[in-house]
């Protein structure tokens, strides 16, 4: 799928002939990622956003840094749990609603430079991830209050936990072709390494897709 998007790329900028400007950029990418389940056994793959801000091309446009802010939905999780206990029924309801948000910098290295519309580029950087869990419980007891009359008592709690976070190196190697004099078309794969913490590993592959308009 990756090289056939990317071919349809080469074939259009083929066909463009435009004077590229060099500036500053801010660019939009989306794609999946796939991660260690972080409840389950195996592998889970989700969708990803990415909103980058890159720097001007340097170097006579073989180089260029990029700051990427990011995020993917992991999922919901519940758990039930009942039971009674002295002859009141409790129920309890708990909710996980995970996501996983991280903000990274990267160095970006062009070896065609300014010679070429269609410009392949590999580069590494810096990461610092945060694993999120936006969590419910709704709990009830149920219990007899006078002989055939029950009351049941409901209580609700919510909250924001961070359950990992931590700084993580990736790698990257992508395509950018110009259509237009502001306009780029960006295939890119990124890999990320030990993103780990507190028992969590989530590290792995990105797959992105966008366009970045330069200044």
């Amino acid at each position: 799928m990756v090289l056939r998007v990317t071919a349809v790329l080469v074939a259009f900028a083929t066909t463009t002939v435009c004077t590229a400007t060099s500036g500053p950029g801010i660019g939009l990418k989306v794609g999946a990622q796939t991660i260690d389940d972080p409840v389950n056994t195996g592998k889970i793959t989700r969708a990803r956003l990415d909103l980058e801000v890159s720097s001007p091309l340097l170097w006579d446009e073989h180089a260029d840094f990029a700051l990427t802010f990011g995020g993917t939905y992991v999922g919901s999780y519940t758990e039930t749990y009942t039971d009674t206990v002295d002859g009141t029924y409790i129920d309890d309801l708990y909710t996980d609603r995970l996501s996983l948000f991280d903000i990274r910098l990267a160095a970006r290295l062009y070896p065609l430079g300014d010679s070429s519309p269609i410009r392949p580029y590999v580069g590494a950087g810096i990461g610092y991830f945060w694993f999120q869990d936006n969590w419910e419980n709704d709990y009830s007891d149920t219990f007899e209050d006078h002989p055939g009359d029950y009351d049941t008592v409901y209580d609700h709690a919510e909250g924001t936990e961070a359950l990992a976070h931590a700084p993580f190196p990736f790698v990257l190697a992508g395509l950018t072709v110009q259509v237009g004099s502001n306009i780029e078309i960006m295939a890119e794969f990124q890999y990320d390494i030990d993103k780990k913490d507190s028992g969590y590993d989530l590290g792995g592959p990105i797959y992105l897709f966008g366009a970045r308009f330069r200044f």
